[in-house]
């Protein structure tokens, strides 16, 4: 049963982390009811949480028909990453400016031994942790920049899911490995290069997952 903490904020974070790692699926229909059941709480917090989610874009509305997880389309991925480029992009020219070597050097110590795990569902746990280090922290974060900070935060549930569409968790691992040391040596033509490869690949991948279904 949820305490402390307001239950209108409590119940929206539960939901948000449900919509971003795609426990709830795009389309999903939301039960109020259900859902406020199984929290042992009143319908009241859980609507409210939901007209937060729906402020986010999270949420959709449906007239007679009831709340939905967004469901993105191949044009929404797409606009998504290109905004995620042009943050990122931003970003990473601040931390070329005063790269942090010793957190680099951790993070690369960190995404190999993430290349070396067999197990393929511990690897996509890993890596989808470390995703959020590497982008959210390590570069928008790491900027230094709170305007560009406050702007990420505002679309960073949707990047979310579209870092939960991408297939591919060794090639993500070995991009951030090479990103990583390309800041390191301050090479930052390669450095941008590679970031530019490395979200145009993650990009097509998630417009091919929801162009042929696969994240439904």
């Amino acid at each position: 049963m949820l305490t402390k903490q307001r239950l209108t904020d409590q119940v929206y974070e539960y939901l948000k982390k449900q919509i971003t790692d795609l426990s709830l699926k795009p389309g999903e229909k939301i039960d109020i009811r259900k859902l406020a059941d199984q929290l042992k709480i009143s319908p009241t917090p859980v609507r409210e949480a939901i007209h937060k989610l729906m402020e986010q874009g999270l949420v959709i509305s449906r007239p007679y028909a009831g709340y939905f997880v967004i469901r993105l389309s191949p044009r929404d991925v797409e606009e998504l990453f290109d905004l995620r480029k042009a943050l990122e992009f931003l970003a990473l020219e601040y931390v070329l400016q005063n790269p942090n070597k010793e957190y680099i050097d951790k993070l690369i110590e960190e995404v190999e031994a993430l290349i070396s795990i067999d197990d393929t569902s511990k690897l996509v746990d890993g890596v989808r942790s470390f995703d959020e280090e590497f982008h959210l922290r390590f570069l928008i974060e790491g900027s230094g920049n709170r305007w560009l900070v406050k702007v990420a935060n505002g679309i960073i549930d949707l990047v979310k899911m579209t870092t939960r569409l991408t297939m591919n968790p060794r090639a993500a691992c070995r991009e951030h490995r090479d990103i990583l040391k390309a800041i390191k040596n301050e090479n930052g033509q390669r450095a941008r290069q590679l970031l530019d490869a490395h979200l145009e690949r993650s990009k097509e991948e998630a417009k091919r997952m929801v162009e042929t279904g696969m994240a439904r």
